[in-house]
């Protein structure tokens, strides 16, 4: 038997998905129908709420990172969102010049900058960027 947790969200996205023909289906109607479906159907809708519980699992850190040293930063697991909203998640990299930079893995486009003596600031193009506490090794 599935993770409970696991299994209460797998249905909940099964109901999501569903096409009811009442708007507001009760708990019995749901729990009535997903034990009516194949195991194979029901296994996929555990593993997108398996992908989705687990994706979860990663908080952000505490972490002040305009201030922080480049060690602190570096290999980091982030989340940063462009200014046209696209959200990228990745590893950071440092790449060490006159200008101290940080891009995510992949990516060529800076992601933060800092010019000696000051903070990092969030580079041209990104609105928006989290970092957690896992790393994506871990």
């Amino acid at each position: 038997m599935p993770d409970e947790r696991i299994e209460k969200a797998a249905i909940a996205v099964f109901a999501a998905q569903t096409n009811w023909a009442d708007l507001n289906p009760s708990e019995e109607q749901i729990q009535a129908l997903w034990d009516g479906q194949m195991d194979a159907v029901r296994d996929s809708f555990r593993r997108l709420a398996k992908a989705a519980l687990d994706s979860q699992e990663d908080q952000p850190a505490d972490l002040d990172w305009e201030n922080a040293e480049p060690k602190d930063l570096d290999s980091r697991t982030v989340k940063a969102v462009t200014k046209d909203g696209t959200i990228v998640r990745g590893r950071t990299v440092a790449i060490h010049g006159s200008i101290d930079q940080f891009i995510i893995e992949g990516i060529l486009q800076p992601l933060l900058m800092r010019l000696p003596g000051e903070h990092w600031r969030l580079a041209s193009g990104w609105k928006s960027l989290v970092f957690y506490d896992k790393t994506k090794e871990q």
